[in-house]
């Protein structure tokens, strides 16, 4: 199956050309199933490269850190500047093979409940197929040209799927918003981009490794194309300070919060910087930027979650904040529990998104002030968010702890001063999610009338949870086990460990204090959430000005909306000096001073030039008429004339 890996992306999107203009809309529409049959073949095929890889059967090739690279010529400049399409497949690209597939296929079946009175389902069916395709693209492509492509092609996609409600000014607006942020960020990755090509002459990522091993590219270089390639995955990734997009984009329908959150817009990111992450350990300081740009927005992001009462809010923040526990995993030098990380994180994340939805579906509002109570009306949807909930929060043995340790143990290797905002993020990780849990599931219900309506998700919602919740309390441990996924996907940095030139701590030190902020987070949240909140409702009154700066995002929206003005206004000024000055003066007032001087010509040319003309014309005319009087027909009077003339020139001879 490896050979053919090609055809994982190109099904789905031959199969979306097909759902778009083939069958009828509505939601009796069959199209929806040939989209989930697409996808179960190509997580069937993900699978199985995804195990034989894990488990030694596909060796890696001889000599090289890659199962499969084959490539084709595509375009060409001259003798060797030439571009190939082509495929790459190595131990992070057979990972998110599988996490990508099988996320989208749970998140296809989900949506035949979540979707089915959508009179427009089969375009959602379509847009998801698109969507999963351009992200597969992504993932397998050998060319760093082709891999911003299917970069492009995944901002389209979510484009289409949060504005899918367009009707709606909250799903368009949102839908503007996350692409015009999303491209501001793609901007620094065009540059790299250019950059690294006029180097290096190829966007081939094993001949660029190559290049970047020989030392051919200069460190200032590598810098600037680093910190360009690490300016896209902020926008995409939804990093500080371009996470703005993320939190609106829950206006769309709550399976695609669920696949953008979980397996493809937002991890595209940090799978652009482990891509190239040969780019980023020969130019140090951008690596540091990649630590410092994940570290601060996890930590921003989980104070963000602390106040927010919007469920989908919440799990919003809560993906910003695991995103910069990634990113901050690749700026230090912990490349394998970075992606271990966003392994374990796409199972709990896409739990936690299909379970919010399965809340909302039943309940009909997204506010948690007014639910609660939900654990015996939906006892599948909150075992399973039970499930997701604990993991996140990092409760020790499952998935969530393992990646999440391996995280901050590389932090602290690195500095140890990361590592303590890193366990305070974790903390606060676990008050923000056990909050969530407590409001929504536990107590007494708030608003009577929706608890009475509410009732349990069809199969083919709970159907996916449960998959989700296994995965997200054994596969941490499971590919934990006897380093499977770390010799699958390590990364050797020459001159460093996975753990590089830090200190090392006592054994008992970084679990015992992962697991006192867990059970602190916990126990705050318990005493807050699980009953009454007047206490909590206290707390925000005393803290007002504090919950008023986290409500508001700290004014990341208010400064960007201020620069949005800040533009118009210039370009309102702009207008006044181009229409006032530049059209005014320059352009109309010369036309004048032209016009003065035409009609100046014209005087002269009317009056003297065509005047003299016409005045030679006129005496001519006269001269002819008075020549036209002597002229009677008469011959002797001719006669006459030519004798006088002969005798008036004798005359003059005789008186010379």
């Amino acid at each position: 199956m490896l050979e053919h890996v090609y055809w994982i992306p190109l099904i789905p999107l031959f199969t979306s050309v097909v759902i778009l203009f083939g069958g009828k809309e509505g939601k009796d529409s069959k199209m929806p199933y040939l989209g989930i049959a697409a996808m179960a073949w190509c997580f069937l095929q993900s699978s199985v490269i995804f195990f034989q890889t894990l488990t030694g059967r596909i060796p890696l090739l001889e000599g090289k850190e890659y199962f499969l690279y084959e490539r084709i010529p595509w375009l060409s400049w001259g003798p060797n500047l030439k571009v190939h399409l082509g495929v790459l497949i190595d131990g992070p690209a057979a990972t998110l093979l599988f996490v990508v597939t099988l996320v989208s296929l749970l998140v296809q079946i989900y949506s035949l409940g979540y979707m089915y009175d959508d009179k427009r389902k089969k375009r959602y069916y379509a847009f998801l197929s698109f969507f999963t395709a351009a992200m597969l693209g992504l993932v397998v492509s050998s060319s760093l040209l082709i891999l911003f492509a299917a970069w492009e092609l995944v901002g389209v996609s979510s484009y289409l799927l949060i504005g899918f409600w367009f009707e709606k000014p909250g799903p368009a607006y949102a839908a503007k918003k996350a692409f015009i942020t999303t491209k501001l960020g793609d901007c620094g990755f065009y540059f790299g981009l250019l950059l690294l090509f006029s180097y290096t002459g190829t966007f081939d990522l094993v001949m660029l490794k190559s290049h970047v091993a020989q030392g051919l590219l200069p460190l200032e270089a590598a810098t600037a194309i680093g910190i360009g390639f690490l300016i896209g995955a902020i926008g995409k990734s939804a990093q500080m300070p371009l996470f703005i997009w993320l939190p609106d984009a829950m206006e769309g329908p709550t399976p695609v919060s669920a696949l953008i959150h979980a397996a493809t817009m937002v991890v595209a990111g940090i799978y652009l910087v482990a891509r190239v992450y040969f780019i980023y350990t020969s130019a140090p300081l951008a690596l540091g930027a990649v630590a410092w740009v994940g570290l601060f927005t996890a930590f921003l992001a989980a104070t963000m979650a602390v106040t927010a009462y919007d469920i989908k809010k919440v799990l919003a923040y809560s993906t910003i904040s695991q995103l910069g526990y990634m990113m901050l995993g690749l700026g230090v030098y912990g490349y394998t529990s970075a992606l271990f990380h966003l392994t374990t994180h796409a199972f709990f994340k896409a739990l936690l998104f299909l379970g919010a939805g399965s809340v909302i579906h039943s309940v009909h509002t997204n506010d948690m002030r007014e639910m609660g109570g939900l654990i015996k009306r939906m006892p599948a949807t909150a075992t399973t968010m039970g499930i997701a909930t604990l993991t996140i929060a990092g409760m020790p043995l499952l998935s969530g702890w393992w990646s999440k340790e391996a995280v901050l143990h590389a932090a602290y290797s690195h500095n140890w001063g990361m590592w303590l905002l890193g366990v305070l993020t974790a903390g606060l990780t676990s008050f923000y999610m056990c909050r969530l849990f407590f409001l929504t599931f536990i107590g007494e219900p708030r608003d009577p009338h929706k608890h009475q309506h509410a009732h349990e998700s069809p199969a083919t919602m709970t159907g996916p949870l449960w998959v989700l919740a296994m995965l997200s309390l054994f596969a941490g441990g499971l590919l934990h086990y006897n380093g499977l996924f770390e010799h699958l996907v390590h990364f050797e940095v020459v001159g460093h460990g996975e753990h590089a030139g830090g200190s090392h701590a006592p054994a008992f030190l970084l679990p015992g204090a992962a697991i006192f902020v867990f059970l602190l987070g916990l126990g705050f949240a318990y005493r807050l959430y699980a009953g009454s909140l007047k206490t909590a409702q206290g707390l925000r009154d005393r803290f007002e000005w504090a919950a008023d700066t986290l409500e508001r995002r700290y004014y990341f929206d208010d400064f960007f909306l201020w620069l949005v003005s800040l533009s118009d206004k210039l370009a309102a000024a702009c207008f006044w000096i181009d229409s006032r000055v530049v059209d005014a003066i320059f352009v109309d007032g010369w036309a004048l001073v032209v016009r003065a001087v035409a009609a100046a010509s014209d005087f002269f040319d009317d009056y003297f030039v065509d005047g003299a003309v016409d005045g030679m014309g006129t005496l001519t005319q006269d001269a002819g008429w008075g020549l036209r009087k002597l002229v009677r027909g008469q011959v002797q009077e001719y006669l006459l004339y030519v004798s006088l003339a002969v005798a008036v020139f004798a005359t003059f001879l005789i008186s010379r």
